[in-house]
């Protein structure tokens, strides 16, 4: 009997010790899932021509999510892009020493879970600027680069955010464009010794989610369900709004929230045609833009 038992409690032991070593390995490996880095090719590779391809298909653009608001740094080594419904809200991507890219997670740039979205770069790179919510309205927020990480965020005072408002991108000379979301109409404010002073709207007829050029010749922006653009004339005003071409805009699914790269060559806009009538992120090459001005100004 008392064999027995010693023989009982060897194969306990046994038993516990397989069951933690085998815990252990699978907490490891579950820790390595989440820290696997991703490669620029996978991302920026196999880029796409006149015909939109989903941009960095499951990393990125995720079944059944909403994504949209992709924003590259000047530098190419961080972006931002919002996603919800799973995920929550404003999400970051940055390069690592060996080229490979951090897989995304939530910004959280104030710090405190708030709600943040749609974050854009300045031209220089050193100023990120978002949408987050002040006692549930939308306010532009800004961040400033400090070495490697942003600091802590600061409500933009400014009359630009006398009114609910998001979506803020720039010309060479800081201008800012933006969506004034009391009258869902395009705007822009003027820097003027560092500080925003006035506010003016744009006077297109229709329009959201501006991306202005660097250049401030044209603005890409999304209303009525496409994309859209207006060039800059040469009586300096701003043309009709000009729907982009059939391969952008699509008769069954609705397209929103543009954004062009840094180095101009490709245009990246939302699609509704994921699973649920979410949305994914797409993109193409900004070549139609210059074929459209072409057709314009002739």
């Amino acid at each position: 009997m008392r064999t027995a038992k010693i023989k009982n409690r060897k194969y306990y032991m046994k038993t516990i010790i397989s069951s933690f070593l085998l815990m252990c390995v699978c907490t490891l490996i579950g820790h390595a899932q989440n820290n696997v880095s991703i490669s620029d090719s996978t991302i920026f590779g196999n880029p796409p021509d006149s015909i939109p391809k989903i941009f960095a298909k499951g990393i990125i653009s995720i079944p059944d999510r909403y994504e949209y608001g992709l924003s590259i740094s000047p530098n190419y080594d961080e972006l931002f892009f919002t996603a919800e419904k799973p995920a929550k809200g404003l999400m970051v991507m940055k390069k690592l020493d060996d080229g490979h890219w951090s897989i995304p997670e939530t910004a959280n740039l104030r710090g405190d879970s708030s709600w943040e979205f749609e974050a854009f770069y300045t031209p220089n790179g050193q100023k990120l600027y978002f949408a987050s919510d002040v006692k549930d309205t939308s306010r532009l927020w800004f961040s400033i680069k400090e070495k490697t990480k942003w600091s802590a965020p600061k409500l933009l005072e400014s009359p630009v955010n006398d009114t609910p408002v998001f979506w803020a991108t720039f010309t060479n000379n800081n201008t800012m464009y933006y969506t004034n979301l009391a009258v869902f109409k395009i705007f822009r404010s003027q820097i003027i010794d560092n500080q925003y002073k006035k506010t003016e709207n744009v006077g297109l007829p229709f329009g959201i989610h501006p991306y202005v050029s660097k250049d401030e010749s044209f603005i890409l922006f999304n209303g009525k369900g496409d994309i859209y653009i207006t060039f800059r004339d040469r009586l300096d005003k701003w043309t009709e709004p000009i729907k982009l071409g059939k391969l952008i805009n699509t008769s069954e699914y609705d397209e929103t929230c543009p954004s062009l790269s840094p180095d101009g060559k490709f245009i990246f806009f939302s699609r509704y045609n994921d699973l649920n009538q979410k949305s994914d992120i797409y993109w193409v090459s900004s070549s139609i833009i210059e074929k459209t001005r072409r057709e314009i100004f002739k």
